[in-house]
């Protein structure tokens, strides 16, 4: 080899090394309303015996810039296949800048190993130019609405007030399309109707907000249920057990029709940097079929199946390329109309499918589904889930797999779950073996009310240990409800499989089927649970949906202060959701309004009563009363729209008409005039 040769290739060495060790130095930082992503690329002379044990030798501390105080974050999630630091600040003030700071151990001492700093999205951008809706172009009475190339900028945004109606026919593929749009508002929409989406917002979208939308009656009408080979999607041949889809009248499977729909199907991964917000999304025209069950319509009714994946319309049917926040929105189908899911992701197999990374779900109402509540499947990058009410449905939530992590689920709450078939498994379901479980979930703070495994193992993928999955969990509270069905009931977790990652601690266990009421958790895992509690947690009011602690609970005081997500007073803290002393409303919403019963269990005929306390809210607040269109069974027998008294209280009354002998679940809301809502559900035995 000639020395010109060498030299060239020892330079090239150096250069590329250079290069890529540059690249990895940097402090990245992502933020969104209230938390912010980072990532730190570096080849560490350290190891961790596990991905989250990280304290001992790096912290990240962050303080307002206006603010001498520093605080310490959730300790870093350690990813050793790409050599990353990477995890969320969370509850952080918007609109505000930030200061940032890693830090390493060296010989004790704390060493300051990268900056950065960044600023919190804000509620109320600066708006350049504002529209109505009925001065636009591209609006006409009865018909579609395109909105393209609408381009704001950061320190200009457009907002278009929705003061007239979207209202077509099945004519029209979307009632509203938004495409190559950048900073731009849509406010107080009323869209209904679109043959398959309500709203689409396309893959080349940026910075689109959709706030305050009340969204209905969209997707395609079922005309049949397929038997074996009817379907043109599902052929015989392909698919060898029943089918039970069903099809619209050109034969096509009903499936993933979407209140809003992110994305396309194909290599772009979806739009960045969308928010849905305090929107209704309700009433679809399609349902799903459950699991198993007998096919309700068409030229098989009566026919029995055994077993079919749910396919139908979807709430919000997403793939994004980052930055998706969707907060105080309360997405619901019908008893028997139901959604296949709540939110659901597309390419889940994938590590940028479905919401991907960046994402932040809080402050969410999710009801009536025959499969999951939420989809977080894919990536799960920095993925923060917290503060929702999840209910009747198969399945809390899908996490199943985690291609990459970390993800957080925090102070969510899960019951009352049941499918059409009033059937249940699952509050949160995990899995991908060895192929797709790569990275980690942190459960923190969450309650179940349930008769399920409450967190489980349940598979994905083809490895023989499918069902493995990372899991780090602190201050759950796990209340198995009473089932007389042996095969329906389960245990606070269940863990097929270990990992070298997971540990299980600080949690508490109640099954009421066990004489002796003690609740388990079946591990694999070795030194879990050490300090696990056993006993009744003493809800509040758990029929009736309030999960407050009472103050004698063995739950107050017992939880592990989790930095930065579950600290307490001063380093007192409670388990579960919603602390002792703490507001009952769940989801949480930042509005001071109570009610005693945000679960209503009635007979056929009877009536009613909720009490209603409002604490200090804005002047002019005013409410209406709303509930899913098929509860003819259900009425109100007091005026339907009001106004809200700061520092008052009222009661709202209602009657069932229901037919003897037959079960019904519905849920009406309180809806207020600045979007957000307090949902209370019906059950009818």
């Amino acid at each position: 080899m000639s020395r010109l040769r060498l030299i060239s290739i020892v330079c090239f060495i150096f250069v590329f090394s250079w290069m890529r060790m540059s690249g990895q130095q940097k402090l990245r930082l992502i933020p969104t309303f209230e938390n912010c992503s980072y990532y730190c690329d570096s080849v560490f002379d350290v190891t961790f015996d596990k991905a989250w044990n990280t304290s001992d030798v790096f912290r990240l501390l962050y303080k307002a810039k206006n603010e001498s105080q520093w605080c310490e974050a959730f300790p870093p999630y350690y990813d050793i296949q790409r050599f990353q630091l990477r995890g969320s600040i969370m509850n952080l003030k918007e609109n505000t800048e930030y200061d940032v700071r890693l830090e390493k151990k060296r010989k004790n001492k704390w060493i300051t190993a990268k900056k950065g700093d960044f600023v919190t999205w804000n509620s109320c951008p600066p708006i350049k130019r504002e529209w109505k809706l009925s001065e636009l172009k591209e609006y006409k009475a009865g018909s579609g609405v395109v909105l393209k190339g609408m381009k704001g900028r950061a320190d200009g945004w457009i907002k278009i007030i929705g003061d007239v109606p979207i209202e077509v026919s099945s004519t029209y593929r979307q009632a509203l399309e938004v495409d190559d749009c950048r900073y731009l508002i849509l406010e107080n929409f009323v869209v209904k109707g679109g043959k398959i989406d309500a709203v689409a917002i396309r893959e080349n979208c940026e910075n689109v907000r959709i706030v305050g939308a009340d969204i209905s009656a969209w997707g395609r009408v079922a005309v049949d249920q397929v038997h074996l080979e009817d379907s043109i999607n599902y052929p015989a041949v392909k698919y060898k057990r029943d089918n039970a889809c069903f099809i619209d009248e050109e034969g096509v499977v009903i499936r993933n029709d979407a209140g809003i729909y992110l994305g396309t199907v194909g290599k772009v991964p979806g739009p960045k940097d969308i928010v849905v917000e305090r929107c209704y999304i309700h009433d679809p025209n399609g349902h799903s079929n459950a699991w198993h069950g007998i096919r309700e319509i068409g030229r098989a009714k009566g026919i029995p199946y055994r077993f079919w994946h749910p396919q139908g319309p979807q709430g919000i049917y997403m793939r994004s390329r980052g930055g998706l926040v969707i907060r105080y929105n309360d997405v619901v189908g019908m008893d028997h109309h139901r959604l296949h899911d709540l939110l659901g992701g597309f390419n889940n197999g994938k590590i940028d499918g479905g919401m991907n990374t960046d994402a932040d779900v809080y402050g969410n109402y999710l009801a009536f589904s025959q499969d999951d509540g939420l989809e977080m499947d894919g990536g799960q990058c920095n993925i923060r889930l917290y503060n929702n009410r999840i209910e009747q449905v198969r399945v809390g939530i899908s996490t199943a797999p985690n291609m990459k992590g970390p993800s957080y689920l925090i102070r969510n709450v899960i019951f009352n779950l049941g499918d059409s078939n009033r059937e249940y498994s699952y509050g949160i379901k995990n899995g991908g073996g060895t192929m797709y479980s790569h990275g980690l979930h942190y459960f923190i703070n969450n309650t179940f009310h349930i008769s399920g495994n409450c967190i489980s193992s349940v598979g994905y993928g083809g490895d023989v240990d499918r069902g493995m999955f990372q899991g780090y969990s602190r201050n759950n509270l796990f209340f198995n409800r009473k089932e007389s069905n042996p095969k329906a009931r389960g245990c606070g977790i269940y863990e097929s499989h270990s990992h070298p990652n997971n540990h299980f601690d600080n949690d508490l266990f109640y099954d009421e089927n066990k004489k002796d009421k003690k609740g388990t958790a079946r591990l694999k895992s070795i030194g879990c649970e050490q300090h696990a509690i056993y006993g009744d947690p003493l809800f509040v009011q758990a029929d009736a949906g309030v999960f407050t602690l009472l103050p004698e609970s063995p739950a107050r005081g017992k939880g592990q202060s989790q930095c930065n997500i579950s600290e307490g007073v001063e380093g007192v803290v409670d388990l579960g959701a919603l602390a002792y002393g703490a507001s009952s409303l769940i989801p949480h919403r930042p509005i001071d309004v109570q009610v005693d019963k945000y679960k209503i269990v009635m007979s056929s005929q009877a009536t009613g009563k909720v009490e209603v306390k409002v604490g200090k809210i804005p002047d002019n607040l005013s409410y209406r009363l709303t509930k899913n269109n098929d509860m003819d069974w259900f009425a109100f027998e007091t005026e339907q729209c009001g106004k809200i008294i700061p520092n008052s209280s009222f009661s709202i009354l209602f009657n069932t008409k229901a037919s003897e002998g037959k079960s019904y679940r519905g849920v009406f809301f309180i809806r207020f005039s600045n979007g957000y809502s307090v949902p209370i559900s019906v059950n009818i035995l």
